[in-house]
Parts: C-alpha cells; sequence; structure tokens
C-alpha cells in the first residue's frame, strides 16, 4: 500500500504531462538528452538494436555511447510506444521506482511505514532527484542506487539469492552506463559491509558483493566490452581533458544554503539567466548540473539530529554524507593556476556525487521521523525559523544595499545586483515559510492522535513538492517536437535525405547586428531554432559540424570540425564544406553567411542559405587523392579539387573515374542497402563516421573502408553495376552476447543450489 500510495503521489504531483499531452523541456533535454533518445527509440521502435546514431556529427557508433545507455532494457520495453509518450513516461517511471526503493530499503533497517515514506519523499522529489528529469542518461542511476543498497542490507536472505539479485540489479546499473552512479553504488555496498554488517561475515559479504560485479559484468558485458572498444577512438580518450573541463560542475561551497533555502542564488528552477544573479558561484553558468541541492528542511533537522543516532544505517549515511561531500565540493577549490593541468580521468562533472549525500539525507530523515516521535522536535528549529523570517524581513527593507554587498561577497558582476535584489527577498521568504511549516508538521508529529501524525506527514510532504516540483516544466507536445518550418523546408527540398545542413551560429556567433533570442529562450526556442546542438535529430534532419555535447565524438570528427572554423574565416571554403554534403545552413538575420552559400528563404527571426554544389552524402567520388596518414589528408583537404576526396590508404597516388550512379534502396542508421554503377574503378564515399566496426559487402565479398574526408568512409568500387551492403555492429558483440547467455545457467545454478541447501535444513 505505501508503494502504490507513493506512485499516486508522483503520478498526481506530474499528472500535467502524463495526462496533458505535455513533455519536460529545460536544460539538457532539447539539445542533447531527447535527440539521443529519440535515436534509441526509434531503434527499437522497429525492431533493431540502437547501435548508429545518423543524423550527429555525420555519423557516430550509438550503443557503445555509455551516454546513450542504449541498452538498457527499459528503453527497449518503451519502444512500443509514441516517442513523445516513452518521453513523458521515462522519468515518471524512475521517480517511482526510486521511492519504492528508498521505501524498501528503510523498512528492511527497521525504520517505520512513515518514516520510509518520508525518506522516499526526501529522495525523490529533492532537488538533484527532481533534477534527474533533464538527465535521463543518469535517472537510471539513482533509481537503481537505493535497490542496490537494499540487496546487501535486507535481514534474512540467503547467500545465494542475495548474490542473484544484487547482480541483476548492478547488471541493469552497468546497462544504463552511467558510470558516476555505478561507483556510488559500489562504494555504497562496500561501505555498508564495512560498517553495518556483521564483523564475521565481513569477508564473506565483500566477495559476494566482488561475484555479484563479476555477474553483473556478464548481463552487461555488451555495453561494457563496446564502451572499451569505442573510448580509445573518442576525443576525450585521444586529446585528454584539462581539469577545468573535468571538474566544472563541482559544488561550490556557498552552494550548501541550499540545503536550508532552495533557491538563495536565483530562481533557477526558471531556466531564465535573468533570474540569477549567483554566476561566480556556478563559474559563469546559470546554474549547476542540479536546479538546488534542496531536499526539504526535515533533511537538514535530520542531519543534525541523527548525527549520533544509533539506529541500523544511521552510521552508514553519516559516513556515506561526508564522503560525498568531499568527493562534490572539494574539486570546485581547486586553484585556477591547475585548471590547465591534464585530467588523470576523462571524465567530468563532481556534482553527479550530490546524488549520493541525497541519498545519505534520505536515509537520515526516515530513521530520524521515528526518533522525534518519540523525543519531540529539538527547540532550535524555531529558532531557525525565527531567524528566516527576520533575515527575509530585514533583506526585504534594505534590499538594494544588501544585494550590492552579497554580488561583491561572491565578485559578482555589480550589474546583477539589480536581480539579487529582485530575488533574494523572496528566497528568504520561501526558506523560511517552508522552515516554519516544517516546525508545525513535527510539533504536530508527536501529539498522540493519528490525525496529528498523518497531517504532519502530509506537509513534510509537501514541503519538498512546493519547493522542487516547478524545476520540472513542461511545453504542450508540439511545441517540443513539431518540426521547425525550417525543417519542414527540408522535407521538401531534400525528401531523400541526400543532404545536411549546418547552424552558422557555430561560425559567426552572435554578431552584434543579429537578432538572436534572448538568454532567456535559450533553453527552447533558440534550441530548435539554432541546429548547433542534436536538437535537428528530433526530425531525422542530420547535421555534420554540430557541438560536441558529450565529447563522445571520434577524434578524427574533431579535427574536421576545427578546420571547419578555420575555414568557415576564408571566402574560398565552400568545397570543404560541399564535399560533406552540407548544402543548407540557418542562420539568424544579422549573421553572415557561410561561403558559397547564397539566401533561399527565411523568416522574421532567420535566413535560409543553399549551397548549390553540395554533393549527396552517399556518392561515388570523381576524383580522389590518396595520403599515407590523417595528418597528410589534414593538410591535404583545403587543396581539395571539384568532387574529389581525400582517402587514407597508406600510399599516395591520385584518380579519376566518369561519373556513376548511386541508387539508395534502404538507408537506416544500422543498415544501408545501395545499387551502384561505375564506368570505371572508383570509390564510393559515404558520410558515415570512419571505425572498424562494421561489415561491408560489396556483391557479398567483404571490403573494408578506408578514412575519407578524414573523418568519414569510403569502400573501392569495380567498374560496373554493383550491390552495396552495409551494417553497422556493435562492437566485440560477437564475443559479448555470451555474457548474458552465459549469466542464465549460472543464476539457475544458484537458485537451485540454495533449493537444496532450504530442503536439508
Amino acid at each position: 500500500m505505501p508503494g502504490t500510495l507513493f506512485a499516486a503521489l508522483v503520478i498526481v504531483v506530474y499528472a500535467d504531462p502524463l495526462l496533458m499531452r505535455r513533455n519536460f523541456v529545460g536544460r539538457d533535454l532539447l539539445v542533447y538528452n531527447l535527440p539521443m533518445e529519440k535515436t534509441v527509440h526509434d531503434a527499437y521502435s522497429r525492431g533493431a538494436l540502437p547501435v548508429w546514431s545518423a543524423e550527429i556529427s555525420g555519423g557516430r557508433p550509438l550503443a557503445p555511447n555509455p551516454n546513450a545507455g542504449a541498452l538498457y532494457p527499459v528503453r527497449a520495453v518503451l519502444g512500443p510506444l509514441s516517442f513523445p509518450a516513452a518521453a513523458r513516461v521515462f522519468p515518471v517511471l524512475h521517480w517511482i521506482a526510486a521511492g519504492i526503493g528508498m521505501m524498501a530499503l528503510l523498512r528492511a533497517i527497521g525504520a517505520s511505514h512513515a518514516g520510509s515514506w518520508i525518506g522516499a519523499v526526501t529522495y525523490v522529489i529533492s532537488g538533484v532527484g527532481v533534477s534527474e528529469v533533464f538527465y535521463p542518461h543518469i535517472h537510471p542511476g539513482m533509481a537503481l542506487l537505493p535497490w542496490v543498497v537494499w540487496a546487501v542490507a535486507r535481514p534474512g536472505a540467503n547467500r545465494g539469492a542475495r548474490l542473484l539479485v544484487l547482480s541483476l540489479l548492478f547488471g541493469l546499473l552497468f546497462l544504463a552506463g552511467d558510470v558516476f552512479t555505478g561507483a556510488m553504488a559500489i562504494v555504497a555496498c562496500a561501505l555498508w559491509i564495512l560498517v553495518e554488517g556483521d564483523r564475521s561475515e565481513r569477508t564473506g559479504n565483500l566477495v559476494l558483493l566482488g561475484l555479484a560485479l563479476v555477474l553483473a559484468g556478464l548481463i552487461a558485458l555488451p555495453q561494457i566490452l563496446a564502451t572499451a572498444l569505442w573510448v580509445p577512438e573518442t576525443n576525450r580518450a585521444v586529446t585528454g581533458m584539462k581539469l577545468r573541463d573535468s571538474l566544472f560542475f563541482s559544488i561550490h561551497p556557498l552552494r550548501l544554503l541550499e540545503l536550508v533555502i532552495p533557491y538563495p542564488l536565483g530562481f533557477t528552477w526558471t531556466l531564465e539567466s535573468s533570474d540569477i544573479w549567483g554566476w561566480t558561484v556556478f563559474r559563469g553558468k546559470a546554474m549547476g548540473i542540479f536546479s538546488t541541492l534542496y531536499a526539504g528542511a526535515f533533511a537538514v533537522i535530520a542531519l543534525v539530529t541523527g548525527w549520533k543516532l544509533d539506529s541500523r544505517g544511521a552510521r552508514f549515511a553519516r559516513l556515506l554524507f561526508v564522503l560525498a561531500l568531499v568527493v562534490s565540493v572539494l574539486p570546485s577549490l581547486v586553484p585556477v593556476s591547475w585548471e590547465r593541468l591534464p585530467s588523470p580521468i576523462p571524465l567530468r562533472n563532481p556534482e553527479k556525487f550530490a546524488v549520493a549525500w541525497t541519498f545519505a539525507l534520505a536515509l537520515l530523515a526516515g530513521l530520524s521521523l521515528d526518533r522525534l516521535r518519540r523525543v519531540g522536535w529539538p527547540r532550535w528549529t524555531f529558532a531557525v525559523a525565527v531567524s528566516l523570517t527576520l533575515l527575509a524581513v530585514g533583506i526585504t527593507i534594505f534590499r538594494r544595499p544588501v544585494s550590492r554587498w552579497a554580488v561583491a561577497a561572491i565578485q559578482g558582476d555589480p550589474k546583477h545586483a539589480e536581480a539579487a535584489a529582485a530575488q533574494m527577498p523572496k528566497a528568504a521568504a520561501e526558506g523560511g515559510l517552508l522552515w516554519i511549516a516544517t516546525v508545525v508538521a513535527l510539533d504536530r508529529l508527536r501529539r498522540p492522535r493519528r490525525a496529528d501524525a498523518v497531517a504532519a506527514i502530509v506537509l513534510l510532504t509537501l514541503v519538498p513538492i512546493e519547493a522542487n516540483r516547478k524545476i520540472a516544466r513542461s511545453l504542450r507536445e508540439q511545441e517540443v517536437f513539431a518540426p521547425t518550418r525550417f525543417a519542414r523546408y527540408l522535407d521538401r527540398e531534400d525528401r531523400r535525405h541526400l543532404y545536411r545542413a549546418i547552424g552558422v551560429s557555430l561560425y559567426r556567433g552572435a554578431q552584434s547586428s543579429a537578432v538572436i533570442p534572448s538568454p532567456d529562450d535559450e533553453y527552447t526556442d533558440r534550441a530548435r531554432r539554432a541546429w548547433v546542438h542534436y536538437t535537428p535529430a528530433l526530425w531525422g534532419r542530420g547535421m555534420v559540424f554540430n557541438s560536441d555535447f558529450d565529447v563522445g565524438d571520434f577524434s578524427r570528427v574533431e579535427s574536421l570540425r576545427k578546420l571547419s572554423l578555420v575555414a568557415a574565416a576564408f571566402t574560398d571554403s565552400e568545397r570543404l564544406f560541399g564535399s560533406l554534403a552540407l548544402r543548407w545552413a540557418i542562420r539568424f538575420r544579422g549573421q553572415d553567411p557561410l561561403p558559397g552559400f547564397h539566401l533561399v528563404g527565411g523568416d522574421l527571426l532567420q535566413e535560409w542559405d543553399e549551397l548549390p554544389t553540395a554533393l549527396p552524402a552517399i556518392r561515388l567520388a570523381e576524383g580522389w587523392r590518396e595520403e599515407s596518414s590523417a595528418l597528410d589528408a589534414l593538410n591535404a583537404l583545403p587543396r581539395l579539387g571539384n568532387s574529389e576526396i581525400i582517402l587514407e590508404t597508406g600510399r599516395r597516388s591520385a584518380g579519376r573515374a566518369r561519373p556513376g550512379t548511386v541508387r539508395v534502396l534502404v538507408d537506416r542508421p544500422e543498415t544501408l542497402r545501395a545499387q551502384v554503377d561505375s564506368p570505371d574503378p572508383a570509390w564510393l564515399f559515404v558520410l558515415r563516421g570512419y571505425w572498424p566496426y562494421r561489415t561491408v559487402e560489396v556483391d557479398g565479398r567483404a571490403v573494408d573502408t578506408v578514412p575519407a574526408q578524414v573523418a568519414y568512409s569510403a569502400i573501392p568500387i569495380p567498374a560496373g553495376p554493383h550491390t552495396v551492403e552495409w551494417r553497422e555492429r556493435v562492437p566485440g558483440l560477437e564475443l559479448s552476447r555470451w555474457g548474458p547467455i552465459l549469466f542464465v545457467p549460472l543464476a539457475v545454478g544458484l537458485l537451485a543450489r540454495d533449493r537444496r541447501r532450504r530442503r536439508r535444513v
């Protein structure tokens, strides 16, 4: 019943998106996650593995990229739904799973139903939990974390069953692809065994954890091996990352104010830059990864009152909180002079570890509630409520001098003082009111009547909902997914998707005369219009030189992108853009067109350009140059002739062929089938990122692809008519598919052994 009620609570809180055909928007959704999710969803909906993304960076692997979590089973389960419906259901499903997992864990360690409810609310409807809606690639990790710890902590489970359940949960976690939550889960399990487990069983339980990770590795072997083979080809692995890039999203100590006041540095939930004044705390961004760290006033009270709590799980929660606090806050204190140093690990964003401390706060909240029901609420909480109220009054009366002082204290720009003057009184008042509501709830909690206890639980539930529900904003389905006018224009002019488009803003920036949406619109209308990020994939339109949002492009693609940035400054670089099928461009009014592009249309805000000499994405080359290395090919690219391509064959040569024909029969991300007819031996250029994990056959005979135009692919074609079959593969799948298959008999063996043991007993 409590689990059902919690599911109902989440559905009621987010009834608008679920029932009114609205979809969550904001932050990384439109620019990155929804396009990636749609590519995965489209593959599953047609019964194929999501191995390749055709619209991003000219074509790149999808399944090997852990940020996509393409092999996570829930995505396959949602495949039959329409994509907008699946995108709505996905976060709600994981909020519910996270809450029920938290309740199961707290009940397993002795908390009451009321305590487990408050723990679930604290975890799921915290600022961190609600902000996960923007990151479906890491949301499964947060949902699975309490279940993983529950599998270790639950009493009475025999070792075989515990091993099986733990391996299944870790397997799901690894398939989801979130490295950070996977690391958190492993550390949390080990910490629980060392801190809360029986000393006599520590060694055995640690061995069991190790075995569970091995079995989970078998389940997730297709993802693990594919990622291991993909990573060395990526830009982040080849060129590495600087400390600044790795540590950029870490938590400044001043942000710990958010534990008490939800939005002390500005109303980050609005996603409007004008509502933010704490820019320096966010390192020049409008906000961190999570809109706020607020988990309800009761979470702070539980942290203080539960610091010496001796209940089972309390010591674990305290240690986990400290560890997570250190690894998420300490990186923000790295000296600026160190930021240019190479990062030892090519991973980003320590702020993600806030999930672990929110998890710890939720545990303490659930455990402390039962104690406070017995001993009563601490009187200092009333003093805090009075102090916050007086603070709100004082800031309101003296808001201008206080705002100037606050901006100066964080070494901010004085121009942000006006925003601080507008936002600080509201933030202080909200924090004070929520704290007072929490104190009132605690006062009613200890009264003997059942109605008072229910009212207290309801009030404690409403506090985080009031503060954080607004983070997950939504728009009507058509406002999110309907193609823009430019996308509809391309559908008319390029029905067969022979060409790609380019966003000029990547090259020209916001010139002084350009009419560009204000920063307040950058998470909605601007994301749909700019064609700089991954958004056009929502409409099946491909790009080549988009921003590398997840630093997941091949190193070759990044080199070509940098060359294009230089080339755009010259007047004769249209051959480079045209050779990569970039026929269409979109720019805001006032931005100069790219070389060779001419105006063909537009609207009041933007202009559309065309490069008539652009060549199709799949074509027989009429001329080519062969080079021995990638560096030689990159150097030769600016001297490219009309209709020529640069090949890396290991030798230096050149050739030409008479024009031939290409008829594309099937062009899906995972499969390409074409009929070609060439009067002379030639090369077939295919705008798909070059890498070795694919199968290409010409008339049934396997051929090797070679790098073309530095980053893309070509195959040799003999003279005459031929059929080309091109299939993308999950790297290492021939071997890794045996991992899940091998897991099945091992799991059956474990269950059979446990059954025999129980019979003996």
